[in-house]
């Protein structure tokens, strides 16, 4: 089994990945792509997945700001704002998630955790927390309440180059009278063609979260 890089190290490429981090919008060229959002729910809590629909929009990048417009809901042509759809919804996925955990005034707290491999790429798999005064996740529950939990999660690092392929998240100490009880995503980078050149893009995300004993996804 390989050891474990040495402190100092483990400090080193943390380091390295936030300054990345925090420069990676800046990295992005303008570009438009179509996001694809298949949502699910089970009432039992048993995971008996049923999709609910498939929502398709146009994500724009522009001078490093996201834009989302409602393409179509289960191959039907619509348009509106998709926040008002209901249901389960995201967004920030083209950096934002990724600038908020390394932010210095985020104050997250990285700890080495072991070696991984995802998609063929050796990993240091990190284990990192953000208390709740930092965080700036914002779970709402139909549009009528709201709360910022402090979350924790893991941060899979690419062992060759400070770069990060993929990021989980889990709400901790939810206030036990909000309805969702539990909420945790996954964001999955990759490298992308676009005009030529190779970019690192969010490549799938997923959400999941728990209110009494519905899921949703």
């Amino acid at each position: 089994m390989r050891p474990p890089p040495p402190a100092q190290e483990q400090q080193r490429i943390i380091e390295e990945v936030r300054d990345y981090a925090l420069n990676y919008t800046r990295r992005l060229p303008d570009f438009i792509c179509v996001q694809v959002t298949r949502r699910y729910a089970d009432p039992s809590g048993l995971e008996f997945w049923r999709r609910l629909d498939t929502v398709t929009a146009r994500v724009s990048y522009f001078e490093q700001k996201e834009d989302y417009k409602l393409i179509s809901i289960n191959g039907k042509w619509t348009e509106g704002d998709r926040w008002k759809l209901g249901g389960a919804t995201s967004s920030g996925e083209f950096g934002t998630m990724l600038k908020e955990i390394f932010e210095p005034a985020t104050e997250a707290e990285f700890q080495w955790e072991r070696w991984g491999k995802l998609r063929g790429r050796i990993c240091h798999v990190y284990s990192f927390r953000v208390r709740q005064p930092k965080s700036k996740w914002h779970i709402s529950w139909q549009r009528q309440l709201e709360i910022v939990p402090g979350y924790r999660g893991l941060v899979y690092i690419d062992r060759d180059v400070p770069m990060v392929l993929r990021i989980t998240m889990e709400a901790v100490d939810i206030p036990p009278d909000f309805p969702i009880q539990e909420a945790r995503s996954m964001l999955d980078y990759d490298f992308v063609d676009i005009a030529g050149n190779q970019y690192l893009l969010p490549l799938r995300s997923e959400m999941r979260m728990r209110e009494g004993r519905l899921l949703v996804k």
